[in-house]
């Protein structure tokens, strides 16, 4: 496996890393502190945006069908966090904006990658 290949890939795992302790962890007041509106939705995108990028980079997926693929296991993570999230945490809840938010980002990246790869 060439190196930069390796690299994104370790980033693509500590990406989905973050997100998992991001999503399940007490993170004290940090969103308090920033006074932006929707910045929470924000966020989901952004994380969701990045999950699709960088596992499209470690895998350099090419094949329309592979990147769905991507894009399924994408949606379904978002799910599943939140689930974890009303299920195990007693601080945290699931909330359908945020996989709604979560969607949209994978599929930004989705129709982003599909766009420079025709």
């Amino acid at each position: 496996m060439e190196p930069k290949k390796k690299l994104f890939l370790v980033i693509a795992l500590l990406w989905t890393v973050v997100i998992t302790y991001l999503s399940l962890a007490t993170v004290d007041g940090l969103s308090s502190r920033i006074p932006i509106p929707y910045k929470d939705k924000i966020v989901h995108f952004a994380f969701y945006f990045g999950f699709v990028f960088w596992w499209n980079k470690g895998l350099s997926l090419q094949q329309p069908k592979s990147l769905v693929v991507l894009l399924v296991v994408a949606l379904l993570y978002g799910i599943l966090m939140e689930g974890l999230q009303f299920w195990l945490t007693t601080d945290r809840s699931a909330d359908i904006l945020d996989i709604i938010a979560n969607s949209i980002g994978a599929m930004a990246s989705y129709y982003w990658i599909k766009r420079k790869i025709k």
